[in-house]
């Protein structure tokens, strides 16, 4: 790498892995992060921070996006990050919309607070998972000479990330199909880890059977249209629905329909269910097989280049379940479907969070 490391690096680093997991006395890693907006960049962060933070001191700068999910929930289960909020927005398709000439310039204009905060904070390196915010992030943190790593959720990487990997020590990706949509040149900086997951104490008291839909932390108003129709067909059976705040007309709810504008303890509800009917996101389909969840996939077909798509067929090669395309999903399909994954039972297990390979290769790069 061309780029050059700060002179109190190394030593940081030395004292890091000499003292392993009893850090107790030494030098607090810093780390500065980037990746919000959804939680499918904020909750495979946490995941990584955390596991930094179960092995060694950490202290952690994390860049918010201004009224986005991370603003808002960082303060809640992490109040001693420092945050910083940008005012940025993400860039329009096509990319010669005339609106992204604010935009960029926006975000261009946030160079000199990001570099403010990175120069008092003076992190050990940057971790970023991709979205708008990151990339101004990975850019100033490159230009002054902290390692970037970078971490990528999708199939089809976002325009943010491919430019982040140029100059990333390392990227990390959740599904082999990522790898040729990266340049050439950055092939071999690429570790396939999976997604990590964020998973904390607790856990739910669910009647059995019970079904999970879920349409991402935005909702979908198909699945909550859907969910009450099955409810209505499948009275023997138990519904949760995460509506993610969309409306839903709740004047004739089923008994056996709860209904949740949001579920911030996913991990408790993947562990207890009997199986779940979602959307394609990465980040619901890496949880979908770290906990072992028998699931109907029905992508959103307007994902950015239908990566929902590409995700869900390769959840459906895990033998977990099916992918159904939303012009196919009847209730009629659905049901029948349904009432297989229910029939053949579900294993109770959980994989190795991919956080702890993530955690291991920074720690061995940094260390050189």
């Amino acid at each position: 790498m061309s780029s050059t490391k700060r002179d109190d690096h190394l030593t940081d680093q030395q004292r890091v892995m000499i003292l392993g997991s009893n850090a107790s006395d030494a030098t607090s890693l810093r780390i500065s992060a980037a990746g919000g907006v959804t939680g499918g960049h904020l909750y495979p962060n946490l995941a990584v921070l955390e596991e930094f933070a179960g092995r060694l001191n950490t202290e952690v700068l994390y860049f918010c996006v201004e009224g986005k999910l991370e603003e808002k929930l960082l303060p809640v289960f992490h109040p001693e990050y420092k945050r910083v909020s940008l005012r940025v927005q993400g860039l329009l398709r096509p990319i010669y919309h005339p609106a992204n000439v604010i935009r960029i310039l926006r975000i261009i204009s946030n160079e000199g607070k990001i570099k403010a905060n990175l120069k008092s904070f003076r992190p050990d390196f940057s971790y970023v998972s991709g979205g708008y915010v990151s990339y101004p992030v990975a850019l100033a943190s490159k230009r002054l000479g902290v390692p970037v790593f970078v971490q990528e959720q999708n199939t089809i990487p976002g325009k943010s990330n491919v430019a982040i990997s140029r100059f990333a020590e390392r990227i990390f990706v959740a599904f082999e199909e990522s790898i040729t949509h990266f340049p050439p040149e950055v092939r071999n900086r690429i570790v396939i880890t999976g997604n990590p997951i964020w998973v904390r104490e607790g856990k739910v008291e669910l009647a059995h059977p019970t079904v999970l839909i879920v349409g991402g932390s935005g909702g979908s108003e198909f699945l909550n249209a859907l969910a009450l129709e099955l409810a209505k067909r499948m009275p023997d059976v138990n519904f949760v629905l995460s509506t993610g705040g969309k409306s839903l007309d709740t004047a004739d709810l089923p008994k056996n329909l709860e209904v949740k504008n949001y579920i911030d303890n996913m991990f408790a509800y993947w562990r207890a269910v009997d199986c779940a009917i979602t959307r394609a996101g990465a980040t619901t389909i890496s949880e979908l097989i770290h906990f072992n969840v028998p699931a109907i996939v029905i992508p959103w077909e307007g994902a950015t280049e239908g990566h929902q798509v590409i995700n869900a067929k390769i959840f459906e090669k895990t033998g977990l379940g099916k992918m159904i395309r939303e012009s196919d999903a009847s209730v009629d399909k659905v049901e029948w479907e349904l009432r297989h994954l229910l029939l053949h039972g579900r294993v109770f297990s959980e994989r190795e969070n991919p956080a702890k390979k993530i955690v291991d290769e920074i720690l061995r790069v940094i260390s050189r």
